[in-house]
């Protein structure tokens, strides 16, 4: 057999021998919700060019005959069996996350409003939603101080980013890139199956991004110029882990002291990393103090219900020593690791 061929990381093969490990999408009937469902396995026969047969894993280290055909163009992602001992965690996050693209937003249109809703918070602490029909009667009964929570949905929307890079990876300089509404996905990083990559859902979210929001995605080059296939309005925050994982010695994760950059310390990044200011709710504080600080935010949905998820991602990649083991509680960190590092368990 030919030796397989690879990048720079090691990853993304084109020649399937076997032994490797696939990620593929395994397509369902029309009659399905989804389009296909997203697999992972060792192939175990190449004999036929155009098609391998493969031995889906299926979390439980268990063959059970639990194989099937695939086609080599549905592989999403290629692991060579000679490479999976040297593979880490990071460098399997680094490779699904090196093609995202973050930019500012510069312009939003938007069409067909849905419905206008107002978040507060309630007499015994937890978040409650008003609807209304328009922006107009929510500002007749929304107190000034609390209109900031009043957010406007839309069937459809679409803009263009500003044409400058946030980001070294960015190969589309002075070019600005168009996003809309029906394109929206976020990354399954809190599933019962992590994968770092986009959810299959698309288009859930109908609050638009302001002007200066960060956004972050997959661009591809389409008829009339740039376009986001998939993105998501994006937090400050993932901007900092995402740089901690592809660029790690991007200035931004360094202080300037006196003309010179210093690495900052990971306690200082650990504690940029905190999003608990997206949901005060979840803090110890008086339900007075929490109806006065509550915001709502159109970040990713990760970033306001799980507060620690990116502190977790960081101290599992940057401060890999081993909590106090837990037979009755898999901690989130461990999940992370074992559903990325699946190929290490087949």
């Amino acid at each position: 057999m030919n030796n397989a061929t690879s990048n720079s990381n090691g990853l993304n093969h084109t020649t399937h021998n076997v032994g490797d490990c696939v990620e593929f999408k395994r397509f369902l009937p029309s009659d399905t919700d989804k389009e296909y469902s997203a697999c992972k396995g060792k192939i175990i026969d190449n004999s036929d060019k155009n098609l391998l047969e493969v031995m889906v894993f299926t979390g439980d280290n268990q063959n059970n005959n639990n194989n099937c055909w695939i086609s080599p163009l549905s592989i999403t992602n290629h692991y060579p069996q000679k490479i999976i001992p040297r593979l880490s965690t990071r460098l399997i996050l680094k490779d699904i996350w090196k093609d995202l693209i973050f930019r500012e937003v510069k312009t939003v249109k938007t069409k067909d409003q849905s419905m206008v809703t107002y978040q507060y918070v309630n007499d015994a602490g937890f978040v409650r939603t008003k609807k209304f029909e328009s922006v107009e009667e929510a500002y007749r009964v929304v107190p000034v101080d609390k209109r900031k929570n009043i957010q406007a949905h839309y069937w459809d929307y679409f803009g263009f980013t500003t044409n400058r890079p946030v980001r070294n990876n960015d190969i589309y300089c002075n070019q600005e890139i168009f996003f809309s509404k029906k394109c929206y996905g976020e990354l399954n990083l809190n599933n019962e199956n992590i994968t770092g990559g986009f959810y299959q859902r698309r288009g859930f979210n109908g609050v638009p991004p302001e002007r200066k929001q960060y956004i972050c995605g997959l661009v591809e080059v389409g008829e009339k110029g740039l376009f986001y296939r998939k993105w998501f309005t994006c937090s400050k925050e993932f901007l900092i882990l995402w740089t901690m994982v592809c660029e790690s010695e991007h200035y931004s994760l360094k202080n300037n002291i006196k003309g010179k950059y210093v690495t900052k310390s990971l306690n200082q990044i650990m504690a940029e990393l905190d999003t608990s200011h997206y949901d005060v709710t979840n803090s110890d504080v008086s339900v007075s103090d929490k109806k006065k600080l509550y915001q709502n935010y159109n970040v990713e949905t990760q970033a306001i219900f799980v507060p620690e998820i990116y502190q977790k991602i960081a101290k599992k990649l940057f401060r890999p020593d081993k909590p106090e083991s837990d037979d009755l509680y898999r901690s989130y960190e461990d999940r992370f690791e074992s559903d990325l590092m699946w190929m290490k368990s087949i």
